[in-house]
């Protein structure tokens, strides 16, 4: 069955007034392929049911969700950024505050909020130090978040971190697999939200040091990139700290962000 491109556009401002993700030529293949799939197995009669499902059913919303964002990630990714972290940010951090807040804003499947989780535990033993550390990540599929709160990954997700990390925070599993130890892992707690979800972004309160938000603006058209980091700006406390993908940035979108240029990397910290 062909899809129209006036059919096409109204099941987009759906996906769009529900998640903020602007869809580029590849996604809209990605999601005719995803439809014409399940009209030929029979789950929807027409398009039009289809339309008349996925205004009422968050399930089948999510689903679509699932198939149009790419959740490829990996432990440490950008390093630069995870080094900043490690060797400028956080010493900071804990020597004017005893309670840490960071943000892993799209979490994808959870290698990133773990390897910030690991890197605070770090920089607290080789200061010697104590702090309460706490750390939230959100994600707009279901299916990636189901994969972050088990915890297990593959030789892929940990190629590049060190063997004595890897010993030190992860329990070698049958099959070549790694699960996260418990004492990473209760330090991340997972939500399902999206970055343009106001309701539930003021939910997350006002007080996050740290905000890793990379690699998803890229979604989003300039509409949406202002809400989401409108709203990531809110949760901020007063000299939080910002990172974005190496292909994004926040300028001309918001006020209120200054830019901090480090070697390597630019990092944008709330005034």
């Amino acid at each position: 069955m062909n899809i129209d491109y006036r059919e096409l556009e109204e099941i987009n401002r759906i996906i769009y007034r529900n998640s903020g993700l602007y869809l580029q030529k590849r996604d809209k293949d990605k999601l005719i392929k995803y439809i014409e799939s399940k009209l030929d197995g029979g789950k929807f009669k027409s398009i039009e049911h289809f339309k008349r499902e996925l205004i009422k059913s968050k399930h089948l919303l999510y689903e679509i969700f699932d198939v149009l964002t790419i959740n490829e990630t990996f432990f440490f990714r950008h390093k630069t950024h995870f080094d900043l972290l490690e060797k400028e940010i956080l010493p900071k951090l804990f020597n004017d505050k005893e309670r840490i807040k960071l943000w892993s804003a799209a979490c994808s499947t959870g290698e990133e909020p773990y390897s910030m989780a690991i890197v605070a535990l770090e920089v607290m033993e080789k200061l010697k130090v104590r702090k309460r550390v706490s750390i939230v990540a959100n994600d707009i599929s279901q299916k990636a978040l189901e994969v972050a709160k088990e915890g297990v990954y593959g030789d892929y997700s940990v190629r590049f971190v060190p063997s004595d990390i890897l010993r030190k925070y992860f329990i070698k599993q049958p099959g070549r697999k790694y699960k996260i130890s418990p004492k990473v892992k209760s330090m991340v707690s997972f939500l399902h939200l999206s970055l343009t979800d106001e309701l539930g972004m003021r939910r997350l309160g006002n007080e996050v040091d740290v905000v890793f938000c990379r690699n998803v603006l890229i979604y989003f058209d300039t509409e949406s990139k202002k809400k989401a980091l409108t709203l990531i700006h809110y949760n901020m406390n007063k000299g939080a700290y910002l990172f974005l993908g190496p292909a994004e940035s926040a300028r001309g979108l918001i006020k209120g962000l200054r830019i901090i240029l480090f070697p390597g990397a630019i990092v944008y910290r709330k005034e």
